[in-house]
């Protein structure tokens, strides 16, 4: 039996990781957008300059190896920007909301309300990033196509016996 991974995997796995790539470095730019929002605090612009360097980290490891820490690493960060990004835009935020606006919650949501177009759009890349990562998580657990731990992993020819 062979050990290698089989060609279409391979394939899946780096065309999957190179989208995954390509949204990461779209979450940094959009990251870097909005920076000019976070000059007046500090703090808050030293956080957006770190996820600016989280989300080309995540890129650079997806676009060359694309391993299953990769990718849970990226589900795990996009979970928590959008809970937190989602969280903070609540009205009842002393300043205001996220970035200084008043975003009422979706399911109470005004007529003419809406979200900012940045928040949209990086709200909407980091679905996405979750929804492809989720996808190649399941489809990597569920088929056993890791390539990074598919050589090490023995194959068995037969049954153990006790």
């Amino acid at each position: 039996m062979s050990t290698t991974v089989p060609e279409a995997a391979r394939r899946t796995t780096t065309w999957c990781g190179r989208a995954a790539a390509a949204l990461a470095v779209s979450a940094a730019v959009l990251h870097a957008g909005s920076l000019a929002e976070h000059t007046p605090s500090p703090g808050s612009a030293a956080l957006t300059l770190v996820m600016v360097a989280g989300c080309l980290y995540c890129a650079r490891h997806l676009w060359m190896r694309g391993d299953q820490r990769d990718w849970i690493l990226v589900t795990v960060m996009n979970v928590a920007m959008i809970m937190v990004h989602l969280t903070t835009m609540s009205p009842g935020r002393a300043a205001g909301g996220h970035h200084g606006h008043a975003v009422p919650p979706v399911a109470g949501a005004a007529a003419g309300a809406s979200i900012p177009p940045l928040m949209a759009a990086a709200l909407a890349v980091a679905a996405a990033e979750v929804l492809l990562a989720v996808s190649v998580v399941f489809h990597r657990t569920r088929r056993g196509m890791d390539p990074a731990t598919a050589a090490a992993r023995p194959r068995w020819s037969g049954t153990l016996s006790t």
